[in-house]
């Protein structure tokens, strides 16, 4: 089962779409001592995404994917950001997998920033348009900002730079603005924003078979 949303009523509708198979790595970010961004009510990046990462993967399930996470609980995975992040990479190659996602959120100093990407590997087309297919899902429902696709030659991330497959990471908003906050942590915007990455998943491979 594949899931839309509809603009004007703000709600989950169902479709009937061809149901893939395939493997897919999720990648909750932070963890343990690395709280990630933090918001002015002291929630914590590492707890939202972990939240919404688990439910993704119970959506991609139901849709016949086999899914690991690099994590399903409040850990690290090594004792310096660099080795948790190599260690992370090292456990995406591993699985021998058809796509990655990672997933994050922002954080910045002014209050005002807010708004949804994706980052897709530089002069990488299928991330590029992995990154694409989940962006335009999520600007669709106009919850925050949509900052676009950014690529690696803009900001070098680590778990794009060590891993070899097909992979994104998403910035699914912004903690420290208090709109985003209150979207991201209510259950209704998770299960709301779990249906988008669904579908542009969905729309993803759509276009590559």
């Amino acid at each position: 089962m594949n899931f839309l949303i509809s603009k004007e009523k703000r709600e989950v509708v169902s479709i009937n779409e061809e149901i893939y198979s395939g493997i897919i790595v999720i990648d909750p970010g932070h963890g343990g001592e690395d709280t990630g961004a933090i918001s002015q009510n002291n929630v914590n990046e590492k707890d939202v995404v972990l939240d919404i990462s688990l439910k993704l993967g119970e959506k991609l399930e139901e849709n016949n994917f086999k899914v690991y996470f690099t994590r399903k609980s409040d850990k690290a995975l090594g004792n310096t950001v660099r080795s948790d992040i190599i260690n992370r990479a090292k456990f995406i190659n591993a699985r021998n997998a058809d796509i990655f996602l990672s997933i994050h959120l922002n954080g910045s100093d002014v209050e005002s920033a807010k708004g949804v990407e994706s980052y897709s590997r530089f002069l990488d087309d299928k991330s590029y348009l992995l990154a694409e297919s989940i962006q335009d899902e999520l600007s669709s429902i106009e919850y925050t900002k949509d900052r676009g696709i950014k690529e690696t030659n803009e900001k070098s991330l680590g778990i794009l730079r060590y891993t070899n497959i097909t992979g994104v990471l998403l910035e699914l908003g912004f903690i420290t603005n208090s709109e985003d906050e209150k979207y991201l942590i209510s259950e209704e915007g998770q299960d709301i924003i779990v249906y988008c990455i669904l579908n542009g998943i969905l729309n993803y491979f759509n276009e590559i078979k």
